[in-house]
């Protein structure tokens, strides 16, 4: 089976389905979860578990993608968004 809208996960760099992933998007100075797909800015995908999260967070991938690290508010909402 073909797969549709292929995006790359941020902590493991392998491809996944869009349906799979969360995407997160710099918009100004904030980090926003963009739960519609369809804000303007920065984005990047993270695979929907606790365990990309940490992953991500731990490679420093946020902050190469960013241009700076998350903060604690923004990391929390990733949270509640997995």
């Amino acid at each position: 089976m073909k797969r549709e809208n292929p995006r790359t996960d941020i902590a493991s760099r392998k491809r996944f389905d869009r349906v799979e992933l969360l995407r997160l998007v710099k918009v100004g100075s904030k980090v926003l979860v963009d739960k519609e797909g369809n804000l303007p800015g920065r984005g990047v995908y993270l695979k929907k578990d606790i365990a990309s999260l940490e992953l991500a967070l731990k490679k420093k991938a946020f902050e190469r993608a960013f241009r700076r690290p998350l903060n604690e508010e923004e990391i929390s909402s990733i949270k509640e968004a997995l």
